[in-house]
C-alpha cells in the first residue's frame, strides 16, 4: 500500500504510520494528507521541516486552549503535536548525536504529551530503576485496585513510550486491559539523554519492569501479558524465554533473526560513506541502527545485530504466544513464519493481507483490526 508518496516507500510508510495513530486521537487525516503533500520526497530536510511546522502549529492551538481553559480541546491537540513532533525528528539520521533538531523535536514530542496526560485522569508516570537510570513508563489502569488483567508493552528500532500509548496503551484500555507501557535501552529517552544503546537479552529489561508492574494497583500476577512491537518481535519472546511471570506474549509482528533482514557488510560500508545515494529505506536502517547500537562501522553493526537471534534460546518459551505477520512487511518478510515454526509452546499465528488493508509492518493504517484479534486472542488465552 502506497500512502500519499508513489515514489517513496519509506515516505509513505511513516505517513500511514502517523495518520493510523487518527483512530486514538494522535492525528487528523486532513492535516497529515496537506502536510504530506509539501514534502518532497526522499528530502529528509523538507521532511523533518513541514511535520515540525504541523507540530507547533498544533501546539499553539493547544496552548491556546489550555489558557483559556478548555482542558479538553487542549489534551486534544497536545496528543496530535506530539505524534507530528516524532514523525519530525524520525528521519534526522545523518548526525542525531550532534543534530540540535533531534533532542528539540524529540523534547517537543515529550513535553506534549506530558501536558496532555496532565487531564487524562487513568494515566500515571512510571520509573523504572534500571542499571542506575530510571526507565520511563505510564500505566493505564482500568480496573482500579481489583486485580486484572495487565499488558506490559514496549516498542523496537525507533520506538518511544509517547508513541506507544497510540500504538496499543488506549486500546488496551479500551478493550478493559491495563497497560504498562515502557521504553527501554535503545529507545526514547533512554537513548537520546541516557545513552544507552539496545542489548539483546531483552530479559535483563522486561524484568525490572515487571518488578515495578506486579506492584502496580489493579494488577493480577497471573495475568500479565507482555507485547513487543516491530523489532519488539524479538525482544519480547526473549524476555518471555527467560522470566515466568510471562502469562503470554505477542510479537508484534514476529522476528526470529534480526541478522537476515540486513544487507551484505560492503552494501552497509556503501551506505555509511554516500547515504544520499542510497534508497530512504535502507539509508534510515543502517544510521538509525549506527546510532540505536552504539556502533560506528558496518562489521560492527553487522556484528551487534547477529546477536539478536531467537534460536538458542526459543525452546525455553513456555507460555501461549501469538506471533502476527504482515504480507507485505517491508522490514522482516518471513520472519514470523519462522519464528512460528520453531516454537513449542501454545501459539496462534495471524497473518494480516493486503485485502484487509492490513498488509504494512505492523498493521499501519489498520490498528483496530489488529487491537481486536490481538485483544480476543488475550481475553480468550488469558480468561479469569
Amino acid at each position: 500500500m502506497r500512502f500519499m508518496f508513489d515514489t517513496d516507500e519509506s515516505f509513505s510508510f511513516e505517513t500511514l504510520r502517523a495518520v493510523g495513530y487518527a483512530v486514538y486521537g494522535g492525528a487528523d487525516i486532513g492535516e497529515v494528507m496537506a502536510t504530506a503533500a509539501r514534502i518532497t520526497p526522499g528530502d529528509w530536510d523538507s521532511w523533518h521541516a513541514e511535520w515540525r511546522a504541523l507540530a507547533d502549529r498544533i501546539a499553539g492551538i493547544a496552548d491556546t486552549c489550555a489558557a483559556r481553559g478548555h482542558a479538553v480541546s487542549a489534551s486534544s491537540a497536545y496528543l496530535r503535536a506530539s505524534n507530528y513532533y516524532r514523525t519530525a525528528e524520525f528521519f534526522l539520521r545523518y548526525d542525531p548525536v550532534n543534530d540540535p533538531r533531534v533532542a528539540q523535536t524529540s523534547a517537543r514530542a515529550v513535553q506534549t504529551f506530558t501536558a496532555a496526560a496532565e487531564v487524562q485522569t487513568h494515566w500515571t508516570p512510571v520509573e523504572i530503576p534500571y542499571a542506575g537510570i530510571k526507565l520511563k513508563g505510564y500505566y493505564l489502569n482500568v480496573s482500579g485496585t481489583d486485580p486484572g488483567p495487565t499488558l506490559v508493552a514496549h516498542g523496537g528500532y525507533d520506538s518511544t513510550v509517547e508513541e506507544l500509548y497510540f500504538a496499543v496503551g488506549e486500546a488496551a484500555r479500551r478493550h478493559g486491559w491495563n497497560c504498562l507501557i515502557f521504553e527501554g535501552p535503545g529507545q526514547g529517552a533512554a537513548l537520546r539523554i541516557d545513552k544507552l544503546p539496545f542489548r539483546p537479552d531483552w530479559e535483563a529489561v522486561v524484568s525490572p519492569v515487571l518488578d515495578v508492574a506486579v506492584n502496580l494497583p489493579g494488577v493480577d500476577t497471573k495475568r500479565i501479558a507482555l507485547l513487543g512491537m516491530s523489532m519488539g518481535g524479538y525482544l519480547a519472546p526473549r524476555a518471555a524465554a527467560f522470566d515466568t511471570r510471562i502469562a503470554a506474549c505477542i510479537a508484534y509482528d514476529g522476528v526470529f533473526n534480526f541478522a537476515a533482514a540486513l544487507p551484505p557488510v560492503p552494501v552497509i560500508d556503501e551506505v555509511i560513506a554516500q547515504p544520499e545515494s542510497a534508497p530512504t529505506s535502507l539509508r534510515w536502517a543502517v544510521l538509525n541502527g549506527l546510532w540505536t547500537m552504539g556502533v560506528r562501522t558496518a562489521q560492527e553493526l553487522t556484528d551487534a545485530i547477529a546477536r539478536y537471534d531467537l534460536r538458542p534460546v526459543v525452546d525455553r518459551i513456555a507460555c501461549p504466544t501469538l506471533v502476527c505477520e504482515a504480507e507485505a512487511d517491508q522490514f522482516f518478510k518471513g520472519q514470523p513464519q519462522l519464528l512460528y515454526d520453531a516454537l513449542r509452546c501454545p501459539k496462534t499465528l495471524l497473518t494480516f493481507t493486503a485485502a484487509e488493508g492490513a498488509e504494512e509492518h505492523c498493521h499501519e493504517g489498520a490498528l483496530t483490526l489488529f487491537h481486536q484479534r490481538m485483544f480476543d486472542w488475550l481475553d480468550e488465552t488469558l480468561a479469569s
